[in-house]
């Protein structure tokens, strides 16, 4: 029980995934029987990494699940920015391909910022109509303006977020949200979501630049708590947090047993929280639903009968 008497929501990501995929499910048929077109996936995967990998294998499943398709194309991690971004220009203009997806991370010489050529561009070169992710220049500046009847593409993550707050009916207007990591598909969008005028919350980004002891007190004043860190060295332990807060978990890392962990300790945490998503079975699954609501859109933007917005 919550020091409020109510017992805690945990947020399962199941019943918002099924959702919607309920939705997606319903409309490819038409996408094939009359406009010839099965939604196709590629996912640009540099080198290997085992939660990479796991997910990767997720998205594969669900897009043949729902009649869609996802192709993997796999590159060295010794590829130079400058070919990757060729490489992703070249499926960008490819008529056969409806959505990319560039699964992060990337190597360091590409993840690195400050290089000429970097993971930025590579996000530039997929054509916003098939940028899956959002992570895209158009889809940043969309987010930002958070005019959800004109988004074309909404980065999945965030998505997800928001579709399990609409789910599970967690207030978000006038709350102070507490965002940690700079993650460009996770944290930064779901920062720009929450704070903007799809949630209208007071949205604080909480990092490792920020002092340790002004990190503690902003996680701890939180009302939602947003965590996507993902490192074995950080935790949210309950008294990190105070009592009533919504926590949503979107961190993943797995460890040498092939274990899947989050940033929470869940068992303790959910004690005191009002709203909690376990890890694994809470954002990941929605998140993986999300991809596929997306990659359905730019079906049917390539068929030219889709339309701008989202609904909530």
């Amino acid at each position: 029980m919550t020091p409020t008497g109510m017992t805690p929501v945990v947020m399962l990501g199941k019943p918002v995934a099924e959702a919607i995929d309920a939705r997606v499910r319903a409309a490819v048929p038409e996408l094939i029987e009359r406009h010839k077109l099965v939604p196709t996936l590629a996912i640009v995967l540099v080198g290997s990494n085992p939660a990479s990998e796991r997910y990767v294998k997720k998205k594969i499943e669900a897009c043949a699940r729902l009649q869609m398709r996802a192709e993997v194309k796999a590159f060295s991690p010794d590829i130079r920015a400058d070919d990757l971004v060729a490489e992703v220009t070249r499926l960008s203009r490819s008529p056969e391909v409806h959505g990319i997806l560039v699964q992060l991370p990337l190597p360091p010489h590409i993840e690195e910022h400050a290089a000429a050529t970097n993971k930025f561009d590579v996000f530039d070169a997929i054509a916003p109509e098939k940028d899956v992710d959002g992570v895209g220049s158009v889809a940043v500046a969309s987010l930002y303006r958070a005019q959800e009847e004109r988004m074309l593409l909404m980065p999945g993550t965030a998505l997800a977020v928001r579709r399990m707050i609409a789910h599970y009916g967690v207030e978000t207007e006038g709350r102070q949200a507490v965002v940690v990591g700079r993650n460009d598909i996770t944290s930064k969008p779901i920062l720009n979501m929450l704070g903007g005028r799809m949630c209208n919350a007071a949205a604080i980004w909480c990092h490792r630049h920020v002092k340790l002891e002004d990190q503690k007190r902003l996680i701890r004043e939180a009302d939602i708590l947003v965590t996507a860190v993902g490192s074995p060295e950080y935790r949210i332990t309950a008294d990190m947090v105070k009592p009533g807060v919504a926590v949503f978990d979107v961190a993943t890392r797995i460890d040498a047993a092939g274990k899947m962990h989050g940033d929470v300790d869940f068992e303790n945490v959910q004690r005191i929280a009002s709203f909690i998503t376990p890890v694994p079975r809470g954002v990941g699954p929605v998140t993986v639903a999300a991809l596929c609501e997306n990659l359905l859109r730019a079906g049917r933007l390539a068929a030219g009968v889709g339309t701008p917005g989202y609904v909530f």
